[in-house]
């Protein structure tokens, strides 16, 4: 009898050493990532999503507004902007001089201020490729061909509301802050949307319950 208590007891402790260095395993993977967010991962893809695109466009917004350097390189943005919109216009045929952020023709002139510069709307694609669970090959490729897309429909933007202001000037506030703000932003969605469908994974996993 003694015997059979003694070799139950020993069973009994082999089950609960058994048990005890299993849970450390599966806690130790849950901690590693193996389980706890890759699990949070799978079952919340939206909202990891999400979080890494807010996190992504607030340290934008930090550096455009708080970093020291960033109004000196952001002027030399705009006078790029004006110098290629300049050399655009004469293609056409337009009598005008760049000087700085500044167009000027004898009818009609026009500065490149911020808001038309394109930068919300090309950090906008950048944080959501950045974001998307996508290969990183594919995020590089997004990047650099949807930054020189959107460079150069914003080129198109400052050209044509120039041409707006010199033939049909009483249109020029309509096409500048009611048509091309919106369609901007519009494009770099739809943008974002063609390189979702070139990644293969246009559809995100369907959230478990």
């Amino acid at each position: 009898m003694l015997r059979n208590v003694g070799q139950m007891k020993m069973v009994k402790e082999k089950v609960y050493e058994t048990m005890t260095k299993n849970s450390k395993v599966h806690l130790r993977k849950k901690l590693a990532g193996d389980g706890l967010f890759k699990g949070w991962r799978t079952r919340h893809p939206i909202f990891l999503f999400l979080a890494v695109f807010a996190v992504l466009m607030g340290l934008f917004y930090a550096v455009v507004i708080f970093a020291p350097f960033s109004e000196r390189y952001f002027s030399y943005y705009l006078d790029l902007n004006a110098k290629l919109s300049g050399n655009i216009l004469k293609l056409f045929g337009q009598d005008i001089t760049v000087q700085e952020a500044s167009i000027f023709s004898p009818r009609f002139s026009v500065t490149i201020k911020s808001g038309c510069d394109a930068l919300e709307p090309t950090a906008l694609f950048i944080c959501a490729v950045l974001a998307f669970p996508a290969a990183f090959a594919k995020k590089i490729v997004g990047v650099i061909t949807g930054t020189l897309l959107l460079a150069i429909l914003n080129l198109i933007r400052i050209v044509t509301l120039f041409l707006v202001g010199v033939y049909l000037p009483r249109f020029f506030d309509l096409m500048h802050a009611d048509v091309w703000q919106g369609l901007f932003i519009f494009l770099a969605i739809l943008l974002w949307i063609l390189w979702l469908l070139w990644t293969g994974k246009n559809q995100m996993p369907r959230q478990n319950p």
